[in-house]
């Protein structure tokens, strides 16, 4: 039993390792995309692509996902607000005026906002250990967002872009808590298609309102390329990668892979994008790594690892 359970576990984290390596690329793709098209709509366009790839795969199971969707749609609608369309919005809005390397430094801090809603939300006090990696790691995230300016804490006065990032970070981590919950009636690749149609049916008028405003953009060889790429790898591989270690390690064991995204993340902006890398980013990072994997050292029962359900389908 135990040899079964070592290998299961040896995949998840693969799956994990290939998940920070594709969502640490997502940054550099989308800045280079964004250059000429809007940030809402790259966001849209790549969950568009998303359903267009996945709709042979769950055309069988279309029956089943109606009934599903019929009988469940409350279950199924945090998912799409928290983990799809609208929440990519924030993020993409966020990295309009900030960098792909803070939005990668920033995938840092949830593990540790994991806790922190675990706390606020959950009503489960943090241990001693937990309460010391927070306070650690929130000083990290303060500091990336200071930009190193120690008088930048003092004053509160922060970059909104890189405050609207940290809001997309805890929306993501709301749908990490989560993911352990979402319907066992369906695959998940099925689960997947249904809270991404919703999610952008949700984000459809958001959408709608930013082309009126700034029209349509134009889309060459590059913004084709680059929104195929970030829809099918970082988006589509990477969420179903996500799930499938999710289900068989837990939240907070894939949490702890999230810090790898931004060691990918970071070296792709400074080679692809030319971005500095300053000693706050650093500093900045030991902290928010250094106070998450302390905080996570102990594991509770609500946001720990645990087998799977018997029933869980498999991608």
């Amino acid at each position: 039993m135990a040899r079964p359970l070592i290998a299961r576990r040896a995949v998840a984290y693969g799956a994990l390792v290939l998940t920070a390596a594709l969502w640490g690329s997502n940054p550099t793709a989308s800045r280079l995309v964004m250059e000429t098209v809007p940030p809402i709509t790259v966001s849209w366009i790549r969950w568009l692509v998303v359903l267009v790839v996945l709709l042979p795969f769950v055309w069988p199971e279309r029956a089943a996902l109606a009934r599903a969707v019929a009988r469940d749609w409350k279950v199924f609608l945090p998912f799409a607000l928290l983990g799809f369309a609208p929440q990519n919005v924030t993020v993409y809005l966020g990295l309009y005026g900030s960098s792909a390397t803070h939005l990668s430094l920033l995938n840092s801090a949830i593990p540790v906002l994991i806790i922190l809603i675990g706390w606020l939300g959950y009503s489960r006090r943090p241990h001693a250990l937990e309460a010391i990696g927070l306070a650690i790691s929130l000083l990290g995230v303060l500091l990336i967002l200071g930009h190193g300016d120690l008088g930048a804490l003092v004053r509160l006065d922060f970059n909104p872009w890189d405050l609207m990032l940290l809001l997309g970070m805890t929306i993501w981590a709301f749908y990490t808590i989560r993911l352990k919950d979402r319907p066992q009636s369906v695959s998940l690749i099925g689960f997947v298609f249904v809270a991404a149609l919703m999610g952008i049916v949700i984000a459809a008028p958001v959408i709608a309102g930013e082309l009126l405003w700034k029209g349509v953009p134009h889309f060459g060889t590059r913004e084709v390329t680059g929104l195929l790429y970030i829809a099918v790898l970082p988006t589509l591989v990477g969420m179903l990668l996500f799930g499938f270690a999710v289900e068989r390690v837990g939240p907070v064991q894939a949490g702890y892979f999230t810090h790898l995204v931004p060691v990918f993340g970071s070296l792709l902006a400074a080679a692809v994008l030319g971005e500095a890398l300053h000693p706050y980013h650093g500093f900045g990072f030991l902290l928010v790594a250094g106070g998450a994997i302390l905080g996570c050292l102990r594991q509770e029962p609500m946001l720990s690892s645990g087998p799977p359900a018997a029933s869980a389908p498999r991608p």
